[in-house]
């Protein structure tokens, strides 16, 4: 994310210079470039001066001071040298003597750019708003082919990484580290109190009680977090809840309407029965599993009605309905991706992270082709940005006085129209070509992020349909869920 200012030089130039070539800052000097001067500050400050001289400008602004400020950690001192110099060529053109040098005494790596302010050509360096603008456009362009980021106002989300999905899946973000070690003291505590004692153990700092909502803060986290953040499961009630709940075993849990000597067919246990008689396919287990939480819910309806006003549903029972829910709309999975066995789950997640991968390629390749066009289109952009500019001067009398007036801008049109020729670009229609194809492949590239998108939301339900079939990760979500038969805390009722 890099950032531009400037600065005018009125009489230091020679302490300016000195300040960015500081070898402590500058790794021993190796992080030093110039332009048509000296790398030796003493040297560079005699040449700028001497030009100066040559032409009989040497009053006034002595130079500009640049600096390009980096996202710490993005870009290494090599990498931010070498942006330094390429965005140094795109605005001052070669026809400005600079010293260029890159810190990295700091926790940001930025470059420092000194100029004098007379060209190579006599011409004094044009400071202005529409210049500053102009060095920040070319800084983002360079940026962006070295694969940096930038900074954009008003700023969309972006569809997430192939790598940041994974690292989403992985659990590394704090609230899931938060919510698995919550997870792990819960299965280990005979009580809430154990609960508190256990995770401050663990290196927590925990409000709870008088306070409106519970908060986790472990040691290296910059704020705490709320429980019910966290989710539903996470707040001081529900966390007490599941306390007291794990204790019950899901093998306790029998239907009340079981007859021991004739089963009711329309009950639990029969269709139970008749479905493990089968072949053990996935659509069979996954009916097992949607039958169990049912007999969950089904043990967990000792509540009573209050005012005649909906039910409030126990924890256990919208873990189960959501499970339910989740449940059958995998079941059209095995259907749509013809899964018999485990090993063909498998086998369609290695397809789907395969394809992901595939498609990602080709994204970068659009990519790398955007960044390079909208180089070419930038110009453009500044071409007629300018171009009013040319033409009024064009119409004018009084040339010299309107161009001294609009020396930038002028000089602008006629810098981008001879950089639009180099890329075979030689008039406005050929822009106007230039500019479709441009958008044709952006609208390529929404279409390749789409496609990853609703990828990366098939491969989210086929994973957590292995997630079901994984006995560990099973057992794992039932235990969670199990409950008391008898209600006894007054939260837990019907309203």
């Amino acid at each position: 994310m890099a950032y531009v200012k400037r600065h005018p030089i009125h009489k230091t130039l020679k302490n300016a210079l000195k300040y960015i070539e500081n070898i402590e800052k500058t790794d021993d000097k190796l992080l030093v470039s110039s332009n048509k001067c000296s790398i030796n500050e003493n040297l560079a400050i005699e040449e700028m001066k001497t030009l100066k001289k040559q032409y009989e400008k040497e009053d006034g602004i002595q130079g500009f001071h640049f600096i390009q400020s980096f996202k710490p950690g993005e870009a290494n001192k090599e990498k931010a040298h070498q942006v330094g110099r390429e965005w140094a060529e795109k605005f001052l053109d070669g026809k400005y003597q600079y010293v260029l040098t890159t810190h990295v005494d700091k926790g940001h790596i930025h470059n420092h750019i000194i100029i004098n302010s007379v060209g190579l050509n006599g011409k004094k360096y044009n400071s202005c708003k529409n210049e500053l603008e102009d060095i920040r456009k070319y800084s983002d362009l360079v940026c962006l082919e070295h694969g940096l980021s930038v900074i954009e106002p008003n700023r969309r989300n972006k569809n997430k990484s192939y790598k940041e999905w994974q690292e989403s899946k992985n659990k590394t973000s704090w609230k899931d580290i938060v919510r698995e070690d919550i997870d792990y003291v819960i299965s280990s505590s005979e009580s809430f109190e154990d609960f508190i004692r256990k995770m401050k153990s663990e290196g927590y700092y925990i409000k709870h009680g008088n306070v409106k909502y519970m908060t986790f803060k472990k040691q290296g986290m910059n704020r705490a977090v709320r429980g019910k953040t966290l989710g539903i499961d996470y707040d001081e009630h529900s966390i007490k809840q599941r306390i007291k709940f794990k204790e019950h075993n899901i093998r306790s849990f029998r239907s009340k309407n079981k007859k021991y000597y004739k089963i009711d067919k329309k009950s639990f246990e029969y269709q139970i029965r008749k479905l493990s008689y089968r072949q053990s396919s996935l659509e069979t287990n996954i009916k097992l599993i949607i039958l169990l939480f049912k007999i969950i819910f089904n043990n967990n309806q000792n509540s009573f009605e209050k005012d005649k006003r909906p039910i409030k549903y126990t924890y256990a029972q919208k873990k189960a309905i959501n499970g339910i829910k989740d449940l059958s709309s995998k079941l059209n999975l095995l259907h749509k991706y013809n899964l018999h066995t485990r090993g063909d789950v498998q086998k369609q997640i290695d397809i789907l992270n395969g394809k992901i991968k595939q498609v990602e390629t080709k994204k970068e390749k659009l990519k790398t082709l955007e960044i390079k066009m909208e180089a070419v289109c930038t110009e453009i952009e500044l071409y007629y940005k300018y171009k009013k500019y040319h033409d009024e001067y064009e119409r004018v009398i009084l040339k010299g006085v309107y161009k001294k007036k609009n020396a930038y801008e002028i000089e602008k049109f006629e810098s981008c129209k001879n950089r639009l020729e180099k890329f075979s670009l030689k008039d406005e229609l050929q822009y106007e070509n230039f500019i479709n194809q441009r958008n044709e492949v952006i609208e390529k590239t929404k279409g390749v992020d789409n496609e990853i998108n609703n990828t990366f939301k098939e491969l989210d339900k086929i994973l957590g349909l292995q997630n079901y079939l994984n006995k560990y990760e099973r057992d794992k979500f039932i235990k969670d869920i199990q409950l008391e038969t008898k209600m006894k805390d007054e939260n837990e009722k019907e309203r």
